[in-house]
């Protein structure tokens, strides 16, 4: 039998550990809930539900909506940055919904000004233990010049101190390879940033920034055979415009039979704006898979190319 446990919390940077998000029953806004799911397979799934708050009073005060992870959906793990309520199937494994919440004041580094920071691993759909997910440098960047100090302070306890100016800098990845995402800065107002660089001014304080890091699902299987036939025909591309996608093949710029090589696979940025966070993710893993497999099948079609040509050769025809 599934359950579905969800947790609201107060990120007020008071738990223990690594960067203080070892959190206990004090830090939860509402009691934890544990919601049975009697029969629910992974072929036939229940339908679970999340609610997203803008905000949840907690202390006398209002607190505003961080995020909200829902790991281990049957249709696998899920960051939603603003909120709202989400639904999502339950299968035959549990489900933790965690629903984080900004603290009211109190933010800075060691009673001066400066910024709090966290790691987040939707995979795991926990706070990252991660003691490399940051890195401090002094401006001007390049040269790219560490502050040592502050960056191991800032992987151990998540406090950035802004006595000088800094550039900020996540790691490409954590925990053994899981990718960066997104920063979102979600004291005092909102923001979200796909890079993994930000810069601190001077004196900046009271803001909270989490770096999220989550794989992107994996696509589907790609006919490689298919592939082959066009680029022994001459080369190909594959165009993907506002009207369709075109894939065009034969003999192309007049290279020989086997023509250029394959370029990237590229898609018109008004297809790009419309995708959400997730389906970008996918398509960038899309991008990478067809340029290992382009790269690939050239190599191979120039051999078979060449086989074909000693043959000819050898037959006199």
């Amino acid at each position: 039998m599934a359950h579905v446990i969800t947790k609201y919390i107060v990120y007020n940077h008071n738990g223990t550990g690594v960067r203080h998000h070892h959190f206990n029953a004090s830090n939860n806004i509402t009691s934890e809930t544990d919601e049975n799911y009697p029969g629910t397979t992974n072929d036939n799934p229940g339908s679970g539900i999340a609610d997203g708050w803008p905000t949840l009073p907690f202390g006398g005060n209002n607190l505003p909506f961080a995020f909200m992870s829902i790991h281990g959906a049957n249709d696998g793990n899920h960051l939603y940055t603003s909120p709202g309520n989400q639904s999502f199937p339950v299968g035959a494994s549990d489900v933790e919904v965690l629903v984080v919440y900004g603290p009211v004041g109190g933010i800075g580094s060691g009673g001066g000004p400066g910024i709090w920071v966290d790691a987040f691993n939707v995979n795991a759909g926990d706070f990252s233990d991660d003691l490399h997910f940051i890195t401090i440098l002094t401006p001007p960047t390049p040269p790219d010049n560490i502050d040592n100090d502050k960056t191991d302070f800032a992987n151990s306890d998540g406090e950035v101190s802004s006595l000088s100016a800094e550039h900020i800098r996540a790691s490409a990845t954590v925990d053994g390879g899981v990718p960066f995402l997104e920063w979102k800065k979600i004291i005092p107002s909102e923001s979200i940033l796909s890079s993994r660089d930000f810069d601190m001014a001077q004196n900046e304080t009271g803001e909270i920034w989490f770096a999220f890091y989550q794989s992107p699902p994996p696509g589907p299987p790609i006919n490689l055979g298919k592939l082959k036939q066009y680029v022994a025909g001459g080369g190909f591309r594959i165009i993907i415009e506002d009207d369709g996608i075109h894939i065009v093949h034969g003999p192309v710029g007049g290279g020989g039979p086997v023509g250029p090589p394959v370029g990237p696979l590229r898609v018109a940025s008004s297809l790009v704006s419309k995708l959400s966070r997730e389906q970008k993710a996918t398509l960038r893993q899309y991008q990478s898979e067809y340029a290992a497999l382009t790269k690939s099948i050239t190599s191979e079609t120039s051999k078979i190319v060449g086989i074909v040509s000693k043959v000819t050769k050898m037959l006199g025809v």
